[in-house]
C-alpha cells in the first residue's frame, strides 16, 4: 500500500471514530454527523480530510462524486450504516451538493424515520435549483429500493420524478416494470400504454408490454406487441425469444423454431436459447435435431440441458 493510500485510510478510520472521541456526541451514523457543533479538534480533522481528498481526487467535486458513488453502492447492497458514513463524508466535502441530502433522506426512510426523511428531501430539493440532481437522485433511490425489494418505495420515488417530468417515457416504462413485479397488471398496462403514447418507436416498451400480456395469458396481444418490437428493432433478441415462447405455448412450433433460430444467430453463445430451440424441435417431432441442440446448449453452459439430454436423448 502506498503512502497516499495509507494517509487516506487513516483519515477514514479517524472519521469513523468520532462517536467514541467526542464530548458533543458526533455520530457518523446520523445525517450531518448528528448536526452538532464540533470543537476545534474535529474542525482540524475535517479540514485535513478535505485537503487529503482534494489531493487524492484532484478537486472537491471529484472527491464528492467518489464518495457518493461509494454510498449508493453500499445502499444498493443494504449496508445502510456504512452508506450513511459515506454520505456524511460527501456532505463534509461539500454541504451544498444536493445528492447527500437525498441519500440521508432515503436511508432515514428505510429506517422508518419518515418525518426526518421528509426534512432532508426538502433540503435536497431546495439546494437543487434546476431539479436535475433531484431527478437523478430519485432514480438512484428507486433502483436501490427495488434491489432491496421495497417495491412500494421504488414506485414512490419514480412517481416523484413523474411530478417533475410528466412527459418522461422512462418514468412510465419504469412504473410499468415495478407494477408488474408487484402483480398490479392493470396499473402496469396503463403505464406501458402511456410510455408507448409518448414514444411509439421504443422497441423495449412493446417487448415489456408483450411480456405482461404473456403473463396474463393474452397470447394474441403478446404476439402483436412482440411483432411491433421486432419491426422497430430487427436485432432485438428478447423479442424473438419472447415471441417464440408464446408460439410454443400456443402450439405453433414451426414458427417458434424460426424465431429461436434467428435468436441463436443474434446471440450464438446463449445456451438457454439453444435449449429453447431444441425444445421447439422436440415438440415438432425432430428428436435428432433437438438432441443436437441440447448437447450444444450443454456445451454453452446451460444448467438445464443435461437433465433434458438424460430424459430424451439416451
Amino acid at each position: 500500500m502506498n503512502n497516499n493510500k495509507i494517509f487516506i485510510l487513516a483519515f477514514l478510520i479517524s472519521m469513523s471514530c468520532y462517536t467514541s472521541w467526542s464530548q458533543q456526541k458526533v455520530d457518523d451514523t446520523k445525517p450531518m454527523y448528528g448536526d452538532v457543533e464540533k470543537d476545534e479538534r474535529y474542525k482540524k480533522i475535517d479540514d485535513d480530510f478535505r485537503k487529503a481528498m482534494i489531493s487524492q481526487y484532484g478537486s472537491v467535486d471529484n472527491a464528492v462524486n467518489e464518495y457518493l458513488n461509494m454510498a449508493w453502492a453500499l445502499f444498493y447492497r443494504n449496508d445502510l450504516t456504512t452508506a450513511m458514513r459515506r454520505f456524511n463524508q460527501a456532505w463534509l466535502l461539500n454541504p451544498d451538493f444536493p445528492d447527500t441530502y437525498f441519500g440521508f433522506a432515503a436511508i432515514l426512510e428505510m429506517q422508518g424515520k419518515n418525518a426526518e426523511a421528509t426534512r432532508f428531501y426538502l433540503s435536497g430539493i431546495k439546494k437543487d435549483r434546476d431539479k436535475e440532481r433531484t431527478v437523478i437522485c430519485y432514480r438512484q433511490i428507486a433502483e436501490c429500493k427495488e434491489q432491496l425489494n421495497d417495491l412500494s418505495g421504488a414506485v414512490e420515488s419514480i412517481t416523484k420524478i413523474k411530478m417533475l417530468k410528466p412527459d418522461s417515457t422512462f418514468v412510465y416504462k419504469k412504473l410499468g416494470h415495478l407494477y408488474m413485479k408487484q402483480g398490479e397488471s392493470k396499473l402496469a398496462m396503463e403505464a406501458y400504454g402511456k410510455a408507448i403514447e409518448l414514444d411509439p418507436n421504443d422497441a423495449e416498451t412493446f417487448h415489456n408490454r408483450a411480456y405482461l400480456y404473456q403473463a396474463m395469458e393474452e397470447y394474441l396481444r403478446a404476439i402483436l406487441d412482440f411483432d411491433k418490437s421486432i419491426r422497430i428493432d430487427t436485432t432485438y433478441v428478447g423479442a424473438y425469444v419472447g415471441r417464440g415462447i408464446v408460439e410454443m405455448k400456443t402450439g405453433n412450433f414451426g414458427a417458434a423454431i424460426l424465431d429461436f433460430q434467428i435468436s441463436t444467430r443474434l446471440d450464438p453463445k446463449s445456451g438457454e436459447i439453444r435449449r429453447l430451440l431444441g425444445l421447439a424441435k422436440l415438440n415438432n417431432n425432430n428428436k435428432q435435431g433437438a438432441c443436437d441442440d441440447f448437447k450444444l446448449a450443454k456445451e454453452l453452459g446451460d444448467p438445464v440441458a443435461d437433465e433434458i439430454i438424460n430424459e430424451y436423448c439416451k
